[in-house]
C-alpha cells in the first residue's frame, strides 16, 4: 500500500510538472492566451458569484433551485438569457419575463471577476498553474464577501473560512507569496498561519479598543419615559419617549447591548425597577430572569435612562483580515489595513457619510488586499523612494 501510494504521488508530481511546463511555454510564446482563457472562465464564475451574493445572506441554497430565476417574478431564466455580461447589455438592464429593472451589480460583478481572473493569469504567469487557480478561487470568494458586506453589512464566516483555507493551500504551493524569504512548503504553512492569526487578533484588538473608547453611550431622562417594543415588518421597533429605534440598527453586531436603567417591564410577574439588558433575541432582568423576545408580540414599560454598547468594528472584519493574512502574510494585513483605511475615508467623503453612520469596513479592507496582491511591491517601493530610502 505504501509503494502504491508513493507511486501515485510520483505520477501526480510528474503530471503537475508537465502541466506547469506547458503553461509556462504558452505564457512565453503567446502571453495573451492564458489571460484570455482565464477571463472567459472568470465571466462564468462571476455569474455564479451573483447567485452566491443573492442567495446566501437570505439563507437560500446555492443549488436549489439549480437554475437562476428572476428576483421579481421568480420565473426561471433560460440559458440563452443568462450569458455573462452580454445578457444584461442586450436586455438593457431589464428582465425579459416581467421587464423589471435588473441591478447593474450583476453585470459589474461578472466584469470584475473577468478582469481579476485575467489579471491573475497575467501577473502570476511564471508561477505554477495550481497557484494561479487558487488565487482565482481566493479572489472570487473575497469578492463575494465584499459584495455581501457592502449590501447587507454581514460577513458570512463560511466564506471567510473558505478564503483562509485557500490562502493556506496557496502558501504550500508558493510560500514566497506569503513570505519572500520562505522557500519550503513548511515555511509557507507557518507564515500563512502566522499571518492569519495576526490579522484576526489585530482587528479584534482594534474593535475592542474602539468599543471601550467610543462604543458606550448613555442618555438620562428628566422624568421616567414610557417604552414599548413591537414587530415592524421584518424588524423590531423600540419606541422610547418621542424617539424610535430599529432593532437591526441597535444590534448590527452580536456583541451589542442595550440597557434600560431603573426600568420596568410588563412581561415579568413582579417587575420592580431595575436594569433590563437586551441582546438581539433576549431581555435579562436583575434577578437573572431571561425573557425570549420572540415569545412576545409586544413588550412595554418605563425607564429613567438608557445606555448602549456597540462594537466599533464588526467581528466579521477580523475574519476578513484572517483570510487576508493566510494568503498575504502579516505584511499584507498591515498594508490592507492602512490602504483600506484610506479607501474607506475617500468613500465616506464622496458618499458624505457622517460620523456615527454605519459603514462596512470589510469592502475597503478587501480592496486594500487586492491592491497589495497586484501592485503592493510597486506602491511600497514608490513610497520608500519618496522617503529617500
Amino acid at each position: 500500500m505504501y509503494f502504491s501510494g508513493q507511486r501515485s504521488c510520483d505520477i501526480i508530481g510528474v503530471m503537475l510538472e508537465e502541466l506547469n511546463s506547458l503553461t509556462l511555454s504558452i505564457s512565453t510564446e503567446t502571453p495573451w492566451l492564458l489571460p484570455l482563457c482565464f477571463a472567459m472562465f472568470g465571466a462564468c464564475i462571476g455569474s455564479f458569484l451573483n447567485v452566491v451574493i443573492y442567495r446566501m445572506p437570505r439563507g437560500m441554497s446555492v443549488n436549489e433551485p439549480n437554475r437562476s430565476f428572476c428576483p421579481d417574478c421568480r420565473k426561471e431564466i433560460p440559458w440563452y438569457l443568462n450569458i455573462p455580461i452580454f445578457s444584461w447589455l442586450i436586455l438593457r438592464g431589464r428582465s425579459a419575463c416581467c421587464h423589471k429593472k435588473i441591478s447593474p451589480r450583476y453585470c459589474v460583478i461578472e466584469l470584475i471577476t473577468t478582469l481579476l481572473f485575467a489579471a491573475v493569469a497575467w501577473q502570476f504567469s511564471l508561477d505554477p498553474l495550481p497557484v494561479q487557480v487558487l488565487l482565482c478561487i481566493w479572489t472570487s470568494v473575497m469578492l463575494a464577501v465584499l459584495c455581501i458586506d457592502w449590501e447587507q453589512m454581514v460577513v458570512l464566516p463560511v466564506l471567510t473560512r473558505i478564503a483562509a483555507a485557500t490562502g493556506v493551500l496557496t502558501a504550500l504551493f508558493a510560500p514566497w507569496l506569503v513570505e519572500p524569504q520562505a522557500l519550503s512548503a513548511g515555511d509557507g504553512l507557518l507564515w500563512s498561519l502566522i499571518g492569519g492569526l495576526t490579522g484576526y487578533l489585530l482587528l479584534r484588538s482594534v474593535a475592542l479598543m474602539g468599543c471601550l473608547l467610543f462604543g458606550r453611550k448613555s442618555t438620562t431622562f428628566d422624568s421616567p419615559q414610557e417604552w414599548s417594543m413591537q414587530q415592524a415588518g421584518d424588524d423590531i421597533e423600540l419606541k422610547l419617549g418621542d424617539k424610535s429605534y430599529l432593532w437591526s440598527e441597535l444590534f448590527m453586531e452580536e456583541a451589542n447591548r442595550l440597557q434600560l436603567n431603573n426600568a420596568t417591564i410588563n412581561a415579568a410577574e413582579k417587575s420592580p425597577r431595575g436594569t433590563i439588558t437586551f441582546t438581539a433575541t433576549t431581555a435579562t432582568l436583575d434577578d437573572g430572569t431571561v425573557i425570549q423576545l420572540e415569545e412576545h408580540e409586544q413588550l412595554r414599560g418605563s425607564c429613567e435612562s438608557m445606555s448602549t454598547r456597540k462594537e466599533a468594528m464588526g467581528s466579521g472584519d477580523a475574519l476578513i483580515a484572517m483570510a487576508i493574512g493566510c494568503l498575504c502574510g502579516w505584511q499584507g494585513v498591515l498594508f490592507a489595513l492602512v490602504g483600506g483605511s484610506f479607501i474607506g475615508l475617500i468613500y465616506a467623503a464622496i458618499a458624505r457619510i457622517g460620523r456615527g453612520q454605519p459603514m462596512p469596513f470589510g469592502p475597503a479592507l478587501i480592496a486594500g488586499a487586492l491592491l497589495y496582491i497586484f501592485c503592493g511591491n510597486i506602491l511600497i517601493n514608490y513610497y520608500l523612494i519618496s522617503l529617500g530610502y
